[in-house]
C-alpha cells in the first residue's frame, strides 16, 4: 500500500483564490473511496498506487473541465513494500 501526498495548483485562473478548484478536487477525491486527509498544503491519500495515479488523473481532468489550462502538480510517494503501513501509523510512530 502506498501513501501519496499530492498538491495540484491551477495557474492562470484570473484570481489569487483557488478554493473553488480545491473544493472540486476534494469532491473527486472523496468520491474515490480511498482513505485521504486534507492538509493546508495538499492531500495525503492511502491505497493502491495505480488507483491513486488514476485518481490524480481524474482530478486533473475535472479541473481542466473547469477551465484550467495549466496545472502544476507535486506528488510525493511512500511506496513501502516490506510491510503494510497507514498514514495514521506513520504519525503515531513519531508522537
Amino acid at each position: 500500500m502506498a501513501i501519496v501526498e499530492v498538491s495540484v495548483v491551477p495557474i492562470g485562473t484570473g484570481s489569487t483564490s483557488v478554493s473553488e478548484y480545491v473544493r472540486a478536487a476534494c469532491a473527486v477525491i472523496r468520491q474515490s473511496g480511498l482513505k485521504h486527509e486534507l492538509n493546508p498544503m495538499g492531500t495525503c491519500i492511502e491505497g493502491d498506487l495505480d488507483a491513486i495515479f488514476a485518481l490524480i488523473r481524474r482530478v486533473h481532468e475535472t479541473l481542466a473541465g473547469m477551465g484550467c489550462c495549466r496545472l502544476v502538480t507535486t506528488v510525493k510517494i511512500d511506496d513501502r513494500r516490506d510491510k503494510a503501513q497507514t498514514m495514521q501509523a506513520k504519525v503515531e510512530r513519531v508522537l
